[in-house]
């Protein structure tokens, strides 16, 4: 009976605990700013520095909504990749996709873009490599 009075005195505290320890880390995580890289031709891809390795990306096929193209990334020793498509100041549902390895070790997805009803075509690409974001802007062809 003892035992079970010290825990419940004890629990909320913990719990408390917990909870203020995840949103320090999560906060410290959402304050990292992304890094920007222009990549004035996505087809013929392009690189960046990011946390002291060098990671390539670009795309094969063409970039127009409603089309498939593959997205690739080479990101050596990368665990997980995730690519966020997005439009400044519009909702442009949920465009979020999980690349996976080929044989190679190139992280590969195939993306397919949605129409954007007022005719923007000026894209943000996130790129979320292992914890580590940058941010691609590029805009699609006319169809």
């Amino acid at each position: 009976m003892a035992l079970n009075r010290r825990l419940l005195l004890w629990a909320p505290g913990l719990v408390i605990g917990l909870i203020v320890l995840l949103l320090a880390v999560w906060s410290t995580r959402q304050s990292t700013p992304p890094q920007t890289v222009h990549c004035p031709n996505l087809v013929a891809g392009c690189s960046v520095a990011l946390a002291g390795r060098t990671i390539e990306l670009g795309v094969e096929g063409e970039l127009r909504v409603l089309k498939p193209f593959q997205l690739w990334v080479k990101a050596p020793g990368a665990r997980r990749v995730q690519a966020q498509f997005t439009m400044v100041d519009m909702d442009m549902g949920f465009n979020l996709y999980t690349l996976r390895p080929d044989a190679q070790g190139v992280f590969r997805g195939r993306i397919v873009l949605p129409v954007c009803v007022s005719g923007r075509r000026d894209w943000l690409m996130s790129l979320e490599i292992d914890g580590q974001r940058i941010e691609v802007p590029f805009v699609t062809e006319l169809s």
